[in-house]
């Protein structure tokens, strides 16, 4: 069956393995990527993200929370390109993700269904993660959890178009095998009524006719 869903190709890629701090300004890669996390949380509370690095840090949460769900499947999806770190480039990207990888490995509505269901489980995940590693940083401010809010609306309403999609696919499917097994006997049956139909429309009209032309006035001359 051809599922056409998303418009982008997924492709097979770890968790993401950033670490919270890796996303505070001002350190330098052994700070961001070393063991010594005490400190650099520590200097968190005291640091401001940007509206770009607390959007790429739930991204990343996503994309890594949808990969730790669908481990039992296998399959894992890609993160989401730099430049698109707002909350609907976040949002389509993931969304056009998981659309393909539906598209591209479920070959019936079951399989297409545990995707789905597994990657909304790892989006709700992801989006609570982040939240919670925001607020731990200190840094979960207005305009980030309005952000991070607009973000999960945006992935719901994707979600929700893509779960219609599914239920319209698999409806169409199941109805065209359901015409296509039509017995002959009922096919039959159906022929012989057209027929039946169409002899007694023809007898009716030609009875019609005969008494038409029975009853017509005749004329003739005196002999």
């Amino acid at each position: 069956m051809d599922i056409t869903i998303g418009g982008l190709s997924s492709q097979q890629s770890g968790a993401s393995s950033r670490s919270a701090q890796s996303y505070l300004p001002g350190q330098s890669d052994s700070e961001k990527t070393g063991n010594n996390g005490a400190s650099a949380f520590a200097a968190a509370t005291s640091v401001s993200l940007s509206s770009e690095s607390a959007t790429r840090l739930s991204a990343d949460n996503i994309v890594a929370a949808i990969n730790e769900s669908l481990q039992s499947t296998g399959l894992s999806i890609q993160g989401v390109n730099p430049e698109d770190y707002t909350p609907e480039g976040v949002a389509d990207r993931i969304l056009a993700r998981v659309g393909d990888l539906i598209a591209s490995n479920a070959s019936s509505e079951a399989e297409a269904r545990e995707i789905f269901d597994q990657a909304s489980e790892g989006i709700q995940a992801g989006l609570e993660d982040a939240r919670a590693i925001l607020d731990g940083l200190g840094a979960l401010n207005d305009e980030i959890n309005g952000n991070i809010n607009e973000t999960e609306e945006r992935l719901n309403e994707g979600l929700q178009g893509i779960e219609q999609r599914l239920t319209e696919l698999f409806n169409s499917s199941a109805s065209e095998e359901a015409a296509e097994a039509a017995t002959p006997e009922r096919d039959e049956q159906v022929l012989q009524s057209q027929v039946t139909q169409t002899a007694q429309a023809s007898q009716a009209y030609a009875e019609a006719g005969s008494n038409a032309q029975r009853n017509a006035p005749r004329y003739g001359t005196n002999g």
